[in-house]
């Protein structure tokens, strides 16, 4: 690789598929870094997405008795219904030995970790902004893995508490009575199981006419089944039109159906599909002219002329993360 770079691979997120590039590049001589925008790496597996929510898991199975590893957990098992102070109580501790193991991999590896956040002046040069300033870094590849984010809520900003999104579950103070869950995907599912286990009436909003589409269809009428008789509520084919919170006390969460119906919960959780985090990366948002530009292995030839040495990974490769074209100069 030429001198004019500081790094041989520099991957652009610390999640999994960042993390594991630049340590393979390093096992195999070349320089490597990692840049990461958050002040702990790991990515949102790590921070709030697959850790923290195999905790809570854990925990809950704890709680109900239906875990063998529960003598061994880091919380007792509440007599009664537990708080969310308790079913968190083991996350932050979890997630920390994960952030120190990532961190002594990168260390032992000699990978570089730059704290900053990234945005593209070039296909090789990127400027990473800090608290402290800027700086600039030449790479001879670049690695795209910034994960994603929580799709938008209609009309009000997550608060956390009454309006959430699945990036603030680990962040809850209270457990709500009852709970609406917009989106029947793989995260909806999830925690509407969960918070269904530990008491909480929970309702399931979804657009299609069956959640988890991918599945066989005997698994998820068995699942839906389980979990009707644990009083989760199914709305299927039905869309959120508008959200409002109640203006009196105590502040509640009231969904407005494209139906007609209204639903009113304690809290509401938005798992309505999650996009590309590649905003920051100032990248024109021009849309490839056909799908097939979008390969799940190679870049196509069009796409490797304009950008070489450029890889996204994950769900950045998806056609609705838009992010493939030029720097942008806005």
């Amino acid at each position: 690789m030429t001198s004019n770079y500081d790094y041989d691979l520099v991957s652009i997120g610390s999640g999994p598929a960042g993390q594991r590039a630049a340590v393979q590049a390093a096992k195999l001589g070349r320089r490597a870094a990692v840049i990461e925008k958050r002040r702990c790496v790991g990515g949102v597996c790590t921070g709030t997405g697959t850790i923290p929510s195999k905790t809570i898991r854990e925990a809950i199975l704890a709680y109900a008795g239906g875990s063998a590893r529960s003598d061994r957990l880091p919380w007792a098992r509440p007599a009664s219904r537990p708080s969310a102070e308790q079913l968190l109580a083991g996350v932050e501790a979890i997630v920390s030995r994960e952030i120190e193991v990532i961190e002594q991999q990168l260390r032992r590896n000699d990978v570089t970790l730059i704290q900053g956040e990234a945005s593209f002046l070039d296909p090789n040069t990127l400027a990473v902004r800090t608290e402290t300033g800027a700086t600039r870094v030449r790479a001879g590849h670049v690695v795209i893995a910034v994960g994603t984010r929580p799709a938008p809520t209609p009309g009000v900003e997550p608060d956390g508490q009454i309006v959430l999104n699945s990036d603030q579950i680990v962040s809850l103070k209270t457990l709500p009575r009852t709970l609406a869950v917009v989106g029947a995907g793989v995260i909806g599912v999830e925690y509407a199981s969960m918070f269904a286990a530990v008491g909480v009436q929970v309702t399931l909003v979804e657009r299609r006419d069956r959640p988890l589409e991918f599945l066989d269809r005997e698994i998820v009428d068995e699942l839906m089944h389980q979990l009707r008789q644990r009083n989760v509520t199914f709305r299927l084919g039905e869309a959120v039109e508008s959200l409002a919170i109640t203006e009196n006390a105590p502040l509640r969460a009231v969904l407005n159906l494209e139906s007609g119906k209204r639903l009113v919960a304690d809290a509401v959780l938005f798992s309505a599909g999650r996009l590309a985090a590649t905003e920051s990366l100032r990248v024109s948002r021009r849309r490839p002219r056909s799908r097939a530009v979008w390969p799940r292995a190679r870049p196509s030839a069009s796409r490797r002329d304009r950008w070489p040495a450029t890889f996204p990974s994950g769900s950045t490769r998806s056609p609705r993360s838009r992010w493939w074209g030029r720097p942008s100069t806005s």
